[in-house]
C-alpha cells in the first residue's frame, strides 16, 4: 500500500502486514511526523464457526497493542533528496614546489660543497681575484700552520687529597706550532652518562712554546655526591 506524509509529502511503499487490520501510528523518516494510519480497507471477518449465544458466552479476547512504527522507504533512498558534493576547486599545492625548491637547493650547495676544490681550480684567473680565493687560501693554509694548540695531558692529571682538601694537579702540553696560553680550568662532574655539576677556575698559564710541558696546582672545592669521574678542559 501506498502511503503519503501529511507534513511534507514524502511518499512510501509499505506492506499492509506493517500497518495491520486496526492501524497505527506511523512516523516519517523524513521530516519526523507522526501520525495514525488507517488499513486501505476493513478486514473481512470470517463465517463464524459458532452460534451466536455461544458467541454472546464467550467474549472476544482484547487485541494485543500495536507498537508505533517507523515508515521506511521501500528502496534504499526513495523519498528522501539526494546529496551531491561540489566538484573541488583545482589549486596549487605551494607547499609541495616549496619543498622541491628547497630540496634542490640543499642538494645543488652540497654538490658544490663536496666539489669546491675542483670547482675553484676551474675558475678564470680573474673570477679568482674578484672573489679573494688565492687570498683566502693562503689565509687558511697559514692559520692552519702556526696555531697553538693547549691542553691536558690526561696521563699525568689527577686529583689529590692534600692537607684534608682536594687539590688538581697536572700538566699542560702544547702540541701546536706557536707559544700558546690558557685562561681557565674547566671541570665537568659525572655519574655514569649523568652530567651532575660543572665548575671553572681561573688558570692562566704561558705562552708555552711548542711542545712544552708546564705543571699546574688548582685546589678545589669537594666534588658534588655522587660523582664518580670528572672531565676536565682548558681553554
Amino acid at each position: 500500500m501506498q502511503l503519503t506524509c501529511s507534513n511534507c509529502g514524502a511518499r512510501y511503499a509499505v506492506d499492509p502486514m506493517a500497518i495491520g487490520p486496526t492501524g497505527r501510528t506511523v512516523q516519517c523518516v523524513r521530516c519526523s511526523h507522526r501520525w495514525f494510519q488507517k488499513p486501505d480497507s476493513p478486514p473481512v471477518a470470517e463465517a463464524a464457526s459458532v452460534t451466536e449465544a455461544s458467541a454472546e458466552a464467550q467474549p472476544a479476547p482484547a487485541a494485543p497493542p500495536v507498537p508505533d512504527v517507523v515508515i521506511r522507504p521501500s528502496t534504499p533512498g526513495a523519498g528522501l533528496p539526494a546529496l551531491t558534493a561540489p566538484p573541488p576547486k583545482p589549486k596549487t599545492n605551494w607547499g609541495t614546489w616549496i619543498a622541491y625548491a628547497i630540496v634542490l637547493v640543499v642538494l645543488l650547495g652540497g654538490a658544490g660543497y663536496a666539489y669546491r676544490d675542483q670547482i675553484k681550480a676551474r675558475l678564470p684567473a680573474s673570477w679568482r681575484a674578484l672573489l679573494h680565493i688565492d687570498a683566502a687560501n693562503a689565509k687558511q693554509s697559514a692559520t692552519q700552520v702556526a696555531r697553538a694548540h693547549v691542553g691536558i695531558d690526561m696521563a699525568t692529571t689527577k686529583i689529590d687529597l692534600i692537607d684534608g682538601r682536594y687539590v688538581v694537579l697536572g700538566e699542560l702540553i702544547n702540541t701546536g706550532t706557536v707559544p700558546g696560553s690558557t685562561r681557565r680550568l674547566k671541570l665537568v662532574f659525572r655519574a655514569g652518562d649523568q652530567v651532575l655539576a660543572e665548575r671553572a677556575m681561573p688558570l692562566v698559564e704561558g705562552p708555552i712554546p711548542p711542545g712544552a710541558r708546564r705543571s699546574f696546582s688548582l685546589p678545589l672545592d669537594e666534588p658534588p655526591s655522587g660523582a664518580t669521574n670528572i672531565v676536565p678542559t682548558v681553554d
